[in-house]
């Protein structure tokens, strides 16, 4: 089922313009060695895919929104609730 999914979900951001920025590597505990590799080989090549292509098209938060609308503005510094 994990493979379905990882794979349903690699086409899926491959649709939407981010391929290969999920994998699934299965590592057991005893294998740190491998862990390692695989960790030090994933996070070299998302820096060679750079940053996300989709950062440009970021929305306000729900509750950054709901402020605006509310007429309370949007500070960043507070965190009312402890919602952000």
């Amino acid at each position: 089922m994990t493979v379905k999914r990882i794979t349903f979900l690699q086409e899926l951001l491959a649709f939407m313009g981010l391929g290969e920025r999920l994998h699934l590597e299965w590592i057991s505990s005893a294998e740190a060695q491998k862990f390692v590799a695989v960790v030090t080989e994933f996070t070299e090549k998302i820096r060679r895919l750079g940053p996300n292509p989709l950062g440009r098209y970021t929305r306000p938060a729900p509750v950054d929104a709901w402020r605006a609308a509310a007429g309370f503005g949007i500070d960043r510094r507070q965190n009312v609730g402890g919602i952000r």
